[in-house]
């Protein structure tokens, strides 16, 4: 039997997996085919075969894509042994992801990707790709939801009269609660316009392509509009930055979560909410602010090289130069002025040093 089977006649239908997490494990196992050569078993739900696949991973893709990679697979494998169809529950070392400092879109950037979407000319599903993109972007920007509910939403949920939105349960991540956002007089009136006529039971934007294609299009976008790609869960993570900076828990609120430690460390992004750290809390240092300066850093430079040279001749048995062929080495070395006269200083004060004899017993150092 083969892991694709097992995923598509079990797994998934038990599970309830929703479509684009369908997708997520039959690219993890399209990877896999490649590594093996072959479609992957249930024989190949052993550490070994796993294991190697999982060291290839990491030489292509993020720390991140191959803990994702690895969660699919124990989650198979982990199934497929409860149902006793493989001796072995799994056993692979762990693998953590690093986690990133969320990175959300300024308001400024919003504004350009909006504008930029407005002026697209490629239709979809029938409907102007101006009109789609840029009520879309909008939207998700308002309302912090994720764009898998977007993409599910229903003109039955858009109340323009009372300007507001209901992400129904079912579409939402966790399909734990209906959640009901407001939208602006703006977007109310775009969406109006956008509507023209079609019935309560139409998606509001339909997507009759590929569901990853709808990256694709946001990428050309946002390299239209000048602005660093961080897809549509850049929208919620800059609505929820933004809401928790004017108000402290704010963002958790906006993002629907059900711990602040998940808003904190996954969506707000510090370069707009600006959170305090604990360097306020610690004592002043009685120090002098002034930073040193570059001038006199560099006459101790003069002093520092004309030490070393002198020590290095002084140790070499030679007779000190005089004071001309000091300062014609000061200048071969660029200095010059009062660089020159602690050069020589040094060079004085390192001969004497590495003229002294040794100590009793002990060799003169080689130059």
């Amino acid at each position: 039997m083969t892991l694709r089977d097992l995923l598509d006649s079990e797994y998934a239908p038990l599970r309830a997996l929703k479509p684009k997490a369908l997708i997520q494990f039959r690219l993890t196992l399209d990877r896999y085919r490649e590594v093996l050569g072959r479609e992957p078993l249930l024989t190949d739900l052993s550490g070994i075969p796993i294991q190697t696949f999982l060291t290839a991973r990491r030489q292509k893709v993020s720390i991140a894509t191959t803990v994702k990679d690895r969660t699919h697979l124990v989650a198979l494998w982990g199934y497929a042994a409860k149902r006793r169809l493989v001796e072995e529950f799994p056993a692979l070392p762990r693998l953590k992801a690093p986690k990133r400092i969320p990175k959300a879109y300024k308001v400024e950037e919003v504004e350009k990707l909006i504008q930029a979407a407005r002026k697209s000319r490629m239709p979809v599903a029938g409907l102007p790709g101006s009109e789609f993109y840029s009520t879309l972007f909008r939207c998700c920007w308002e309302t912090a939801e994720r764009i898998g509910a977007h993409m599910e939403l229903r003109w039955s949920e858009v109340d323009l009269e009372e300007r507001h939105v209901t992400f129904l349960a079912e579409n939402r991540k966790g399909a734990t609660r209906d959640i009901r956002r407001d939208l602006s007089p703006g977007l109310v009136q775009w969406l109006a316009a956008f509507r023209r006529g079609r019935k309560d039971s139409d998606l509001v934007w339909p997507w009759p392509r590929h569901h990853g294609s709808l990256w694709y299009e946001m990428k050309k976008i946002a390299a239209a509009a000048g602005v660093t790609n961080r897809g549509y869960h850049g929208f919620r993570k800059s609505h929820i930055s933004y809401a928790e900076a004017k108000q402290a828990g704010a963002g958790q609120i906006a993002g629907d979560h059900s711990s602040p430690v998940i808003t904190r460390d996954s969506y707000i992004d510090t370069t707009i909410a600006k959170q305090k750290g604990t360097l306020d809390l610690l004592p002043t240092l009685g120090l002098d602010d002034e930073p040193p300066s570059p001038a006199a850093e560099a006459l101790e430079d003069a002093m520092r090289a004309g030490h070393s040279a002198g020590k290095a001749l002084g140790a070499s048995g030679l007779p000190q130069p005089s004071r001309a062929a000091v300062d014609a080495l000061a200048a071969s070395v660029g200095y010059s002025g009062d660089g020159a006269a602690l050069f020589r200083q040094g060079f004085t004060l390192g001969f004497s040093a590495g003229s002294e004899p040794p100590a009793e017993g002990g060799d003169r150092p080689a130059a």
